[in-house]
């Protein structure tokens, strides 16, 4: 195979990367500083030019950069140099399994917040007898409920979808009590 045939090989693979790049970037509605900042905040130092210049696949990524971006993207660096419909594919993977752990993360994050505000309303009360008493009955009820109970009649109100697929609900669940 002559030097052209190489040349040209790995001019197809720098812009099939740089095609699925963009297409990452295009779902996260990322520009290039966005990019530079993703992969900077992951350890390797990348300018918004160099970012640019990745995304029109006018240069090869360093092989720590590609990992970088790889990471940004929740996915590696060999689905980054597949074909364009399979790192569609792959893409869309990472998009719902991110937007679940995003999710969840912020559940966990509500729920630690609710029961921090839940005792701070508490220690408020005990020290304050000018609170209404239809009120304070109210709240004190409110307060017998912890964060699970608020989620499970949240869980109540839409329709479970896990029997739907097949899913058992883990016994230890507090949604198994209602």
């Amino acid at each position: 195979m002559g030097s052209t045939d190489q040349q040209n090989q790995q001019d197809q693979r720098i812009q099939q990367l740089a095609s699925n790049i963009r297409s990452a970037c295009r779902v996260r509605r990322w520009q290039a500083g966005e990019l530079a900042d993703e992969v900077s905040r992951r350890g390797v130092a990348l300018t918004e030019e160099a970012a640019a210049e990745l995304l029109a696949g006018d240069r090869e990524p360093l092989i720590g950069e590609a990992a970088a971006v790889a990471a940004a993207f929740g996915t590696s660096v060999d689905a980054l140099m597949t074909s364009p419909d399979d790192f569609e594919r792959t893409l869309a993977w990472t998009s719902v399994r991110h937007s679940y752990k995003e999710a969840r993360r912020r559940l966990m994050r509500s729920a630690a917040d609710y029961e921090t505000a839940a005792e701070m309303l508490c220690d408020y009360m005990d020290g304050d007898s000018h609170i209404p008493p239809l009120e304070r009955d109210d709240l004190e009820h409110q307060l017998a409920q912890s964060c699970a109970w608020v989620a499970m009649d949240g869980y109540e109100d839409h329709n479970p979808w896990r029997k739907r697929w097949g899913i058992d609900v883990d016994p230890d669940d507090p949604v198994t009590k209602i």
